[in-house]
């Protein structure tokens, strides 16, 4: 059996071994433009020193060998219902075909450029890849002022980090408040005091009109001007579909079904580039590293033969470069029933259906945060929640719940 994936993260990776646990024939080939397949997600620790390049690397490289999976730098350029085109070496490249009997998509996603006045300046960074957080390391030590657009989750952790490295940050976000739609305005105004604590400087409600400046950008204009050696864009991301949507459904993403499969027989799609129904029953994109990781296994189970189904994502999102952590995972809506707790450094607020939890958010606990595994599998597995307030305000009682699961 020949097996393709396209991608080397967290899906592509994860399906890799998943195959290879099942299939111990099969010739398996992830088609990566890293040579060395890392999580992203602690690329913020990358740039402020924290971790080094090889912690973050998805499993130890000479264990791809051992598995007898192969790792080819390129990118897909081009498939059919059975081979896959590829360039290997860049621009230049002749290119390569790969024959394939299963093909996986789990090529991510890439940023969003927006269509703002000189945006092709030098010094205009994105921070999605290992190559983004070096390129941001090399310059943040030449550069005194860095202006951060858009303060989602990765915004505000470079934010952070830029200035724990000793520059003045500034934090331009176009909506009203920080952490838009992800969290409560409460939570919204505790972080922000938080990061101007920080000597951070937030400018909500604005847009940004130009980037300015010779060939390296200098300044951003947001109704004024404003010193900025470095600009980070954190202006959200969307699915790499491009190589594959005139041959797939696709919307946003490739639509798949719950056994990750496209509507192209044998060519499966996971992780950020996957649209696929979640655990409330809602088509969308989850991208997040669980998901990713969980919808991989579900591919690399189907691809080898074994049939099995995806339980759907939970939406999860954690800000941990602060002394106060975020995180805020599944529902939340003011119609549905929510109860929330405060204190005088932390705040949470839990959503129900019925008495079972279907979303919570909380700033301010390490300890909430190390709960998200538990949280999602109350919401997941509809584990009734007797007593809601005491619930909000000790969450971590129902770490008895998982051990009574796990630890038999």
């Amino acid at each position: 059996m020949e097996y393709v994936i396209a991608g080397g993260g967290a899906a592509g990776v994860t399906a890799a071994f998943t195959i290879r646990e099942t299939d111990e024939e099969g010739r398996i080939t992830i088609i990566s433009k890293e040579k060395i397949p890392y999580s992203a997600v602690f690329l913020a620790e990358l740039l402020g020193g924290e971790v080094a390049e090889s912690n973050l690397y998805i499993r130890p490289p000479s264990l791809y060998d051992q598995m007898r999976i192969e790792i080819v730098e390129g990118e897909v350029t081009g498939f059919d219902s059975k081979r896959v085109i590829v360039n290997e070496n860049g621009k230049d490249a002749e290119y390569a075909e790969y024959n394939y009997d299963r093909f996986l998509i789990a090529t991510g996603s890439k940023p969003f450029i927006p269509p703002i006045k000189g945006i092709d300046k030098q010094n205009i960074f994105t921070f999605q890849t290992l190559s983004d957080a070096k390129n941001l390391r090399d310059a943040a030590g030449k550069a005194k002022n860095a202006a951060i657009i858009g303060a989602g989750p990765i915004g505000l952790e470079v934010a952070y980090t830029l200035s724990e490295l000793g520059m003045k940050v500034r934090v331009f976000e176009l909506l009203d408040r920080i952490l838009p739609g992800l969290v409560e305005a409460e939570i919204s105004e505790m972080v922000q005091k938080e990061f101007e604590g920080h000597g951070i400087e937030f400018h909500v409600g604005v847009g940004v009109e130009e980037f300015v400046g010779d060939s390296k950008v200098e300044g951003v204009v947001a109704g004024d001007t404003f010193d900025a050696e470095i600009v980070v864009l954190s202006t959200g991301v969307k699915p790499n579909i491009e190589v594959f949507s005139e041959k797939l459904d696709t919307k946003r993403g490739i639509l798949v079904n719950r056994k990750m499969e496209t509507s192209m027989q044998n060519v499966y799609a996971a992780g950020d580039v996957a649209e696929a129904e979640n655990f409330f029953g809602e088509v969308c994109i989850t991208p997040t590293w669980t998901n990713a990781v969980t919808q991989g296994k579900v591919a690399g189970l189907n691809m080898a033969g074994v049939e099995a189904y995806h339980e759907g994502s939970i939406r999860a999102n954690i800000v941990k470069k602060s002394s106060i952590p975020v995180i805020s995972l599944g529902l939340a809506s003011d119609s549905i029933e929510n109860i929330t707790y405060k204190s005088d450094r932390i705040y949470r607020k839990a959503f129900f259906d019925d008495n079972m939890l279907v979303g919570f958010q909380s700033a301010g606990s390490w300890r909430d945060v190390s709960l998200a595994g538990v949280l999602q599998f109350l919401i997941r597995k509809k584990v009734p929640v007797k007593n809601k307030e005491e619930f909000v305000k000790r969450p971590s009682v129902f770490r008895n719940v998982w051990n009574l699961f796990f630890n038999k």
